[in-house]
């Protein structure tokens, strides 16, 4: 029995010893846990420094040395970390797998008794899901997955895209075709019926995100969801659903009467790609909005990471699957690209086709074009109870001494410290109001403006909406630092599309260092999906884009106007910490 049990004992101390060791050659990656971390040409911190790093950053590893592991960096050259600044981490790799028998059993549970889903050949390309023991999961289809064994399976490349169906005949005209993506009044068919499986009655361009159901019935299931600005094929309307084809499913998305969603009732092979006069279709292309934008090798985030592309180059699509691009590369290769941080150009015109008007003259007068920040205020005459003019009911507005002058203020601090700002002016109460708009809807005309200043500058890095919050008490809003007052600041990040993590992100690392340098002056971050509110607010236009509350209506503009001033000084420490990231 003591001999049994002895046994036992080393045989579990020799597998503690082994744990690290596993999960070591597990990891394939390293994610640094500081706020900046020194990349080094060998190991040892005797040795030159070739770059540096942010908090969260993720690198392959390449190799292990001591208390040193080698990286490879975004520029594709290695470099060395300290161990104890970064943890290892596993990012598993997209694997596709095919059969290497024909008549190969697929089955719903990891043993040979299990019931037969599908009996597959060595034609068909499967993506690997995960391994266990002997037996390997692929996915069958968006909704089935089952099980093989290993040793009937191949490693082989990703299947080729999708070829795009030709369009339905004879589609359905409008007299005035939605010309952007921006929100406007909606459109809906005047004799709304479902029509036959795959024909295709228009092209709904979302305002928001949409919840996708499997039923047209709200308490149906949830199958999945729509970012803004997705353009889909709709089959028919009736009772406020529009049937779509979501995952190779019939599903349905719901349109309440006071949501704004422009239909385009026309069809295109590629969403927002202008018709051309000829017969000839002509090749749709898209520009890059965002800096070292991801290439997929397929359509999804999930999928593996084959390059990248910077703000301003150009592609051709070759076709659309899902919210996803095909693109052509120089090299006539192909990747895939997400929609929602490309803008779709005119062919030969690098000029963007879905965007509102980006002259300038409508929006943004004066902007020039190089500007590196952004910034706006959707709720344009917010004010403070000490000077508004209009303070009836819950409004605390005025049309001059408003939240207008503390971006004013942020623009100049910006621009005096060599940071190119724009601050918007429009009047966005003032169009509604010109409009015969409500109130409600100031985010989709203030996207009119940021939607074109992006346009127009795709190397804009951060979009600022400052807003000031509602009567909150002054021991919430107000703090004195150092005998000088300022309006605490908090951070909004909507959730309803899928820059929000970058946006959240963003507003973390700005927490951080205010928190450092002014104590207490952030409130901290706040989250709200479309059942808090609008749940975008324009925020995914960019990856690098807050909304900001400046206090609120028991403030003062000087407590503004110092709040922008410790802002406008944590805000360009970190630009510049960003910059030198590689150097």
């Amino acid at each position: 029995m003591f001999l049994r049990v002895y046994t036992i004992l080393i045989a579990v101390c020799f597998l503690l010893l082994l744990m690290p060791q596993l999960s070591a050659q597990a990891a394939t990656h390293v994610e640094v846990t500081v706020d900046k971390l020194n990349i080094r040409s060998a190991p040892g911190t005797t040795n030159q420094i070739v770059g540096t790093i942010n908090r969260a950053a993720r690198l392959p590893i390449l190799t292990q040395k001591n208390d040193w592991i080698q990286v490879k960096l975004a520029n594709g050259k290695p470099g060395w970390v300290l161990n104890k600044y970064v943890k290892k981490i596993e990012i598993p790799q997209v694997k596709y797998v095919k059969s290497n028998v024909d008549m190969l059993n697929v089955r719903a549970e990891p043993n040979a008794t299990a019931q037969i889903l599908q009996i597959i050949d060595q034609n068909g390309v499967f993506l690997q899901m995960k391994k266990q023991g002997d037996w390997t999961q692929i996915k069958l289809s968006n909704n089935v997955s089952g099980w093989v064994n290993a040793r009937f399976l191949t490693e082989t490349a990703a299947p080729a895209p999708k070829p795009i169906p030709d369009p339905a005949p004879n589609p359905i005209a409008v007299s005035a075709p939605v010309s952007s993506l921006a929100p406007s009044e909606p459109v809906v068919p005047s004799q709304p019926s479902v029509t036959e499986v795959g024909q295709v009655v228009g092209t709904i361009v979302l305002s928001e995100s949409y919840n996708v159901y499997a039923e047209p019935n709200g308490l149906s299931t949830v199958i999945g969801q729509l970012p803004v600005n997705t353009t889909i094929n709709h089959y028919g309307y009736e009772n406020d659903w529009y049937k779509i084809s979501f995952n190779g499913t019939d599903a349905f998305i719901f349109k309440p009467a006071s949501q704004e969603m422009a239909v385009q009732v026309q069809l295109t092979d590629i969403p927002g790609a202008p018709t051309p006069s000829t017969g000839q279709a002509a090749e749709a292309m898209i520009r890059v909005r965002n800096p070292d934008t991801n290439l997929r090798s397929g359509p999804g985030t999930n999928y593996a990471v084959v390059g990248n592309v910077q703000p301003g180059q150009v592609y051709p699509v070759v076709q659309n699957e899902g919210d996803w691009y095909v693109i052509r590369l120089a090299d006539n290769s192909t990747a895939y690209i997400a929609s929602w941080i490309v803008d779709l150009v005119q062919p030969g015109t690098n000029q963007p086709v879905n965007v509102p008007n980006t002259s300038g003259i409508e929006y943004n007068t004066g902007m020039v074009g190089n500007e590196k920040v952004y910034i706006y205020h959707t709720h344009n005459r917010e004010s403070w109870r000490n000077v508004a003019r209009n303070t009836s009911g819950s409004s605390v507005d005025d049309p001059e001494i408003n939240i207008t002058l503390v971006g004013k203020r942020l623009g100049e601090l910006l621009q005096a410290q060599g940071i190119q700002a724009m601050v918007n002016q429009d009047d966005f109460a003032k169009k509604l109001a010109e409009q015969k708009k409500s109130y409600s809807l100031s985010y989709a005309e203030s996207y009119k403006a940021v939607s074109a200043a992006a346009a127009m500058n795709p190397n804009l890095q951060y979009i600022f909406d400052i807003h000031r919050d509602s009567n909150e008490p002054r021991s919430k809003v107000a703090l004195t630092l150092h005998d000088k007052s300022y309006s605490r600041i908090l951070f909004v990040i909507g959730t309803a599309h899928p820059n929000y993590l970058q946006n959240k992100k963003l507003a973390e690392n700005l927490h951080a260092r205010l928190e450092a340098a002014y104590p207490g002056l952030s409130r901290g971050i706040i989250l709200k999906g479309k059942n808090q509110g609008n749940g975008v607010y324009n925020q995914s236009i960019s990856e690098g884009s807050l909304l900001l509350e400046f206090g609120g209506t028991n403030n003062t503009l000087e407590e503004c106007y110092n709040t922008a001033e410790a802002f406008a000084n944590v805000l360009v420490n970190y630009m510049f910490e960003s910059q030198i990231a590689v150097k």
